[in-house]
């Protein structure tokens, strides 16, 4: 079935605005264990800075100043239907005894809940594009150094793809914007279905997208962004009422352990696959490879059909 423009809410309704830009509830208990991570890493480097800082520097003062009369900061994080039972428990489990909790009663303390809600419908607004709710490229950005981060210590690996829509600005002269959005969300929707939990989609440009892929290998992410291609390939939209179809083209980068990657290194290598993929006639994946790695020959690989008839010795 065609997709039109009335399909979804116009970017300027209220009810789609609500939908991209309302954090989602069940995501945020996933979301601790990696706010606590980030807030750890942070003060250790914070502290390691200080302690470096030459005496008669901003920072030589700040070192004098961790006594009990120095400047004293308390850092507030509200933890739905945590008990605190249950938080003395995880503190002795991850060392976070010098943390302390208060029980909130929910009648009592509204406001502090309200400013909560407040907060993080604010930090969701900043880090998300509003038409498709993806991330934007400063938080996609920020979680891929993470990602790295991960990477380095524990030799693992990730892919990250770059897509763009091919001739994207034909939809917009041609149909409208209102047209150029059904597409931009249906991108949209078509990376957040295919991804894991823990991979990251974002949108970062015009028409320009972008796909975090922890664990898997150029070769995996090659495979994923053919199978979406060919996806958006077969989908028909109307706009008008006329019937039209839409492909993109992708470029894509990996790091793996010892490799020392930097987000927008990445990015950038991406980039380059991209404008490769471009240049050999749309609608085409590529992937950038470093020097002195060769490239993956698929004639060599074994199908899935044969590795069923390998280890089954079964042709039927």
């Amino acid at each position: 079935m065609a997709r039109r423009p009335t399909d979804a809410a116009p970017p300027g309704d209220s009810g789609d605005s609500a939908q991209a830009s309302q954090p989602a509830q069940s995501s945020q208990s996933g979301q601790l264990p990696g706010e606590l991570d980030a807030l750890r890493r942070a003060l250790a480097k914070e502290a390691a800075r200080v302690a470096r800082a030459p005496e008669g520097t901003d920072s030589g003062t700040e070192r004098r100043d961790l006594t009990d009369d120095g400047p004293l900061l308390a850092v507030a994080r509200l933890f739905p239907g945590m008990t605190r039972h249950r938080w003395l428990a995880l503190a002795e489990e991850h060392g976070l005894r010098e943390w302390f909790a208060i029980e909130l009663d929910k009648s009592s303390n509204f406001n502090l809940r309200e400013l909560q809600k407040a907060v993080e419908e604010l930090a969701h607004q900043r880090d998300h594009d509003p038409l498709t709710g993806l991330m934007n490229r400063r938080a996609f950005l920020r979680q891929v150094e993470l990602e790295l981060q991960r990477v380095h210590r524990g030799g693992a690996e990730l892919s990250l793809a770059m897509v763009d829509l091919d001739d994207f600005k034909r939809i917009n002269d041609t149909w409208g914007h209102a047209c150029g959005d059904l597409v931009l969300r249906r991108m949209a929707d078509v990376l957040r279905d295919a991804t894991r939990a823990y991979d990251v989609a974002g949108r970062i440009g015009g028409e320009e997208f972008v796909l975090l892929l922890p664990g898997a290998s150029p070769m995996r992410a090659q495979a994923l962004l053919e199978r979406l291609l060919q996806q958006m390939r077969e989908e028909a939209f109307e706009c008008r009422g006329e019937t039209f179809r839409v492909t993109f083209s992708a470029g894509i980068a990996g790091c793996k352990g010892a490799t020392v990657c930097r987000a927008e290194e990445l990015l950038d290598r991406a980039d380059k696959a991209l404008y490769e993929a471009k240049n050999s006639g749309k609608a085409r994946v590529r992937v950038h490879r470093l020097p002195g790695v060769p490239d993956y020959d698929r004639s060599t690989m074994v199908q899935s059909d044969e590795k069923q008839f390998l280890f089954s010795g079964n042709d039927d």
